[in-house]
């Protein structure tokens, strides 16, 4: 079976280019050939994995903002004959080029729609580009589809809402947890943010809890590791500075050992998004035997169902509560929490597993089995 994906898996795109290569790397490891077709990345930047993917590179650079690319039929063409293709991602040129050139072969396509058809993403730029752009092609092109991928049964409802007729499969996004290591915790109290520094992750909330709680947590830090948005990154730094606050500590953009070490020392993780389709950071966490926060604006339910963590609502309140709450956990407890966490991935979160599900999803599509448990068809 040949499969093409359109995306990335530079490592500055954090979460869904780690779930890009986790979830090819586990086909190939099933015997799929795999592929990917992305942009170049910057110099800057580093890629997934250690090259056991085999990428395509699209031959002329993107122009914003629908990443159009002069040669990106042409280049989807060149990697040679799929029997299926799927594209990462809505709103971008790659996403319809692969629609195009799959329905000129008579081959399934299928789309991953990363969130995007929730209606907060959709709102926080460009939103009447984006409505304009479902109605005239984006809808057709999700409605032709073989199948729709999503996350959570939250972004399948997102998707139903804006008119998507074709089958939807819920499939997680993978982690390997062969690479972490189980968390050691510093003697202080560390609470750690992983991912991107943009507005909807709410990062700020953070800050505001610690400030809330300086006379109670005596002895915690906060650490947050990331980076994106410049302006705010620079509008968080000058709350923390306006608060006074000495034990919040910004570490930029961490990969590898640097990033390990770092969340090996941590007591707890919070993603107090608006809103997320997933949030990889919850997972790196729990594979780390660390309890994780996470507002009611990602799909983990399973914190509390699990005994591994706190879902609570978008507030400030709920946050600062949940945080608290942790801090005055026993350590025994806190160690409890994180091995359940661990104990979940390793049932559903597994790159072994989830590779599973969408061979077993391919293999419908393409006629060769039975559908999966996880296809939800009107």
């Amino acid at each position: 079976m040949r499969v093409l994906y359109t995306g990335t898996i530079a490592a500055s795109q954090g979460g869904p280019a780690m779930s890009i290569y986790y979830t090819l790397h586990g086909l190939r490891r099933l015997g799929v050939d795999a592929q990917l077709l992305q942009f170049a990345i910057s110099k800057n930047d580093s890629m997934r994995g250690n090259g056991d993917i085999p990428i395509h590179y699209v031959q002329t650079a993107p122009h914003t903002p629908l990443e159009y690319a002069l040669t990106f039929k042409r280049d989807i063409k060149a990697c040679g004959p799929q029997d299926i293709y799927h594209a990462q991602g809505i709103w971008q040129w790659n996403t319809y080029m692969m629609a195009d050139v799959a329905s000129k072969y008579h081959k399934p396509y299928l789309i991953s729609t990363r969130g995007m058809l929730n209606p907060s993403d959709i709102a926080k730029h460009n939103a009447w580009a984006k409505k304009l752009s479902l109605r005239i092609r984006l809808l057709n092109d999700l409605n032709r589809a073989a199948c729709v991928h999503v996350t959570c049964e939250e972004e399948m409802r997102h998707c139903r809402a804006a008119g998507v007729t074709s089958p939807i499969a819920i499939i997680p996004n993978p982690i390997d947890i062969n690479g972490y290591k189980i968390a050691q915790p510093n003697q202080t109290f560390r609470v750690a943010y992983l991912g991107r520094l943009v507005p909807m992750k709410n990062v700020e909330s953070l800050i505001y809890a610690f400030d809330r709680l300086r006379n109670d947590m005596t002895d915690a830090e906060l650490l947050i590791i990331g980076a994106d948005d410049v302006k705010y990154e620079e509008f968080l730094r000058n709350e923390v500075k306006r608060l006074k606050l000495t034990n919040v500590r910004f570490t930029g953009f961490l990969t590898g050992t640097e990033k390990n070490k770092m969340l090996e020392s941590c007591s707890l993780l919070v993603l107090p998004s608006k809103y997320e389709n997933f949030g990889n950071s919850v997972l790196e966490g729990l594979a780390r035997n660390i309890p994780c926060i996470a507002t009611t604006g990602a799909p983990w339910a399973e914190l509390n169902a699990e005994h591994c963590g706190w879902q609570v609502p978008f507030n400030l309140e709920a946050i600062v509560d949940a945080i608290r709450m942790a801090w005055h956990t026993p350590k025994d407890e806190l160690w409890r929490m994180g091995e359940n966490g661990r104990r979940l991935v390793e049932r559903k979160y597994t790159v072994e597993m989830v590779a599973k599900e969408m061979l077993s999803l391919y293999q419908w599509i393409l006629g060769i089995g039975e559908k999966p448990k996880c296809v939800f068809e009107l």
